[in-house]
């Protein structure tokens, strides 16, 4: 039975991933799959995988994969109940093994970690929510990330403080990004960003849409009815006298007329004597304005009880602007719409299957939600999405994203564009070709983090470049391994690795390090990596196992 090896159970584009990022720095690897024939198992044999076949992993799969003598498992289902079962079978087969499992749900996984003994849970929605709220808002936003013994900051050029501490990417005139270069850099890595003068809150910016929403066209158009009204009566009042040589102010004239349009009567003692067409004006006034009071009284009551219903069971209020139209409201998307929400950004999610758990969550946060089909251009029509300052388009069909995104562009041209795409070629396709602005693949975010957190190597972040991603970590030099005796500078691969810090074994951690530094032994050294990078700096500092 194989020993030392790596067990994951899964079978989709996150685990492929994940066996990728293994199998780069020549780790043996067994999957267990419910389906050797599916699109995802093949590729992972292609990559050099071992498959498992079993419908779940249970006990006997398990036992069959070498979860005994594996030196970690990942269990990247997306299923919670089932991943959390495996766990405990895992660990009760093997008590030293390192965990790694996918838990959705946030308070099952702190129960879930406190459970486990060696245990890290972690979850790919959590990881890409933020990328996906980043590109929607097209916010000149930046990452803060604890490495090397301080903070950091990666961002815009524009946004970090000069000089910077190393370039992450550049993009070209062609769309091509350029990783780690030398200079000219557009994403940089830094000590602080530059003070912005201060932004609006999104809140306030909404406010009129807000009152749209209440004072919608109905209550428009019958408040003006009644000031045309009010203004005519008021006219006819204070250039007409009443009686001879007795005229009105046009105060008196406006109170007069405020009175028989609001029903409080037609009484005024001025007005008693007045003509007999004005009088009939009065009666006339009076009851357009008993018309108009009592449809003004019915559409405020249809607006707050409409809303009212439109909170409690889903649905658009009235006609928002500017707001983001969240397609699917799965795991990520979910996570989506409750970040903007929380950020105080105005929401409209669309979800296709009505018993979906994120659309409790959107409604016991009073986002609207239209149960429809997100390909449908009526669906998204009924979203406002030609009103829209955003659309963000998760679901778990490639074709419904790129649909909405194109019906997105087409009606809102100004509106940013957000697509979630499984195929990674396709992606960088739909987004260099057909401009439908920033796609996003969730494996692509999270394998890199399962891929470290197995091979006990710490992330500090991943910081997206277009469609690329770089990965700021820290990794120990093993004993006997290849960089053990070398120079920090063997570290550095141009495009690939580059070198932030270096602290030697029980001294602190130095950013002016020389490149021709000795390493030794249990010396630790902060990377910013692209993922073949990682793999090879993985190589280069993992010890080697005594003879």
């Amino acid at each position: 039975m194989e020993s030392g090896h790596y067990v994951v159970c899964g079978d989709d584009t996150t685990t492929v991933r994940l066996v990728e990022e293994l199998r780069a720095v020549r780790e043996a690897v067994t999957v267990v799959v419910p389906d050797p024939d599916s699109d995802y198992a093949q590729d992972m044999e292609r990559l050099g995988a071992t498959l498992v076949v079993a419908p779940r992993p249970h006990e006997a799969a398990l036992r069959e994969a070498g979860v005994a003598t594996a030196r970690a498992v990942a269990l990247v289902r997306t299923d919670d109940v089932g991943n959390v079962h495996a766990a405990l079978t895992v660990e009760e087969l093997n008590p030293q093994v390192r965990l790694v499992v996918h838990i959705v749900n946030p308070r099952l996984g702190d129960h879930l970690e406190r459970l486990a003994t060696n245990c890290t849970v972690l979850s790919a929605a959590a990881m890409a929510a933020p990328q996906f709220v980043a590109a929607a808002l097209d916010e000149s936003s930046v990452q803060w990330i604890s490495v090397g013994g301080r903070e950091v900051v990666a961002g815009p050029a524009n946004l970090v403080t000069c000089p910077p501490i190393a370039g992450l990417a550049r993009v070209g005139r062609n769309g091509q990004t350029k990783l780690l270069p030398t200079h000219d850099a557009d994403l940089v890595l830094g000590a602080a960003i530059r003070q912005k003068s201060r932004r609006v809150h999104p809140r306030f910016s909404d406010l009129l849409t807000d009152l749209g929403r209440v004072f919608d066209r109905r209550l428009r158009f019958v408040g003006l009815g009644l000031l045309v009204f009010i203004s005519v009566g008021t006219l006819i009042l204070w250039k007409w006298p009443h009686r001879p040589g007795d005229g009105l102010s046009w105060l008196d004239a406006l109170y007069i007329a405020v009175s028989t349009v609001t029903l409080t009567g037609f009484d005024d003692p001025r007005t008693t004597d007045a003509a007999a067409w004005v009088r009939l004006v009065g009666v006339g006034v009076q009851l357009l304005g008993l018309v108009m009071v009592s449809l003004l009284t019915a559409a405020i009551v249809d607006t707050f009880v409409g809303s009212s219903l439109a909170r409690s069971f889903g649905g658009v209020r009235g006609r928002p602007r500017g707001h983001i139209v969240v397609c699917g409201l799965g795991t990520v998307g979910a996570q989506v719409a409750e970040r903007l929400h929380q950020r105080g950004f105005n929401v409209v999610a669309i979800e296709r299957d009505p018993d979906r758990a994120g659309i409790q969550l959107a409604r016991r946060l009073r986002i609207p939600v239209i149960v429809g089909d997100v390909s449908n251009d009526a669906v998204l029509y009924d979203a406002m999405i030609h009103r829209a300052r955003a659309l963000v388009a998760v679901t778990n069909d490639d074709v419904a994203n790129l649909q909405a995104g194109l019906y997105a562009r087409e009606r809102n041209p100004d509106a940013r564009v957000v697509l979630r795409v499984f195929d990674h070629d396709l992606a960088g396709r739909v987004q260099q070709r057909l401009g439908l602005g920033t796609t996003r693949s969730v494996s692509i975010l999270a394998a890199p983090a399962f891929a470290a957190e197995m091979l006990e190597r710490r992330v500090g972040a991943t910081v997206p470049a277009g469609r690329r991603v770089l990965l700021v970590t820290e990794l120990p030099v093993g004993a006997g391994s290849g960089a053990d005796g070398g120079l920090l500078g063997d570290l550095v691969e141009p495009g690939e690795v580059r070198v932030l810090a270096y602290r030697p074994f029980g001294g602190r951690w130095d950013w002016d390090a020389s490149l021709t530094t000795p390493l030794h032994s249990g010396d630790r050294v902060a990377l910013v990596t692209t993922r073949a990078g990682l793999a090879s700096a993985l190589l280069a500092t993992r010890p080697v196992a005594p003879v």
